[in-house]
């Protein structure tokens, strides 16, 4: 049986080689090989078990790659979505691993079909001292949520891109923090560098029956 991770793609060479090193890390976690693919690929290996690593629930998830695995008759795993709960956890120790004294935004890619993320994120939001959510492609935006906790004196914050992988998004959250009037905000890593990442997709096939 095959097991392939199945990521979006991106023109951004930076998106495939972490994709490729997920791989590699969880193949070593379970001791077998999980192969990467791409939404870009004509089609799978016939009867894999194939986890999409997506975090929202849009036409992507419920119509493009059911199609791709219906045709190589694979089978699918829950997306990445389904696991928001466990990735929101991931996050929040990450960020509060020195101290719960943080002023956090989490920038998800947008609202719309990112329900689940959105709740597991408000449901944790006492772990900071200051938490909002805001967008890369829909209101509120980044910039602006950004201008807001400026007028409220706040000045330090922490951004954590609510994305799996670096590429051409995390470039477009870093310009929209130029953009806005908060003069320090700091990065966090993308997701599939926190601690603990690569373990939860080693679990999502370990649960996989």
């Amino acid at each position: 049986m095959t097991k392939m991770l199945l990521a979006h793609g991106s023109s951004d060479s930076i998106h495939g080689k972490q994709v490729l090193s997920l791989a590699a890390k969880v193949s070593t976690l379970l001791d077998k090989e999980v192969r990467a693919a791409f939404l870009s690929d004509d089609k799978l290996p016939k009867d894999a078990h194939v986890l999409p690593l997506f975090l929202g629930a849009g036409k992507h998830v419920t119509e493009d790659i059911p199609k791709l695995a219906a045709a190589s008759q694979s089978t699918l795993l829950p997306s990445l979505g389904e696991h928001s709960e466990a990735i929101v956890e991931l996050a929040y120790d990450a960020l509060t691993h020195e101290t719960k004294r943080i002023n956090v935004l989490f920038a998800l890619y947008r609202f719309g079909g990112f329900e689940q993320l959105s709740a597991a994120l408000h449901a944790s939001n006492k772990r900071c001292s200051q938490v909002a959510m805001a967008s890369m492609h829909s209101e509120p935006s980044v910039t602006s949520v950004l201008n807001l906790w400026h007028d409220d004196d706040i000045e330090t914050v922490t951004l954590q891109p609510m994305l799996l992988f670096p590429g051409h998004s995390l470039a477009r959250v870093r310009t929209m923090i130029n953009e806005s009037a908060i003069p320090d905000v700091t990065v966090a890593a993308v997701l599939s560098e926190l601690d603990g990442f690569a373990e939860l997709v080693a679990d999502c096939f370990r649960s996989d029956k």
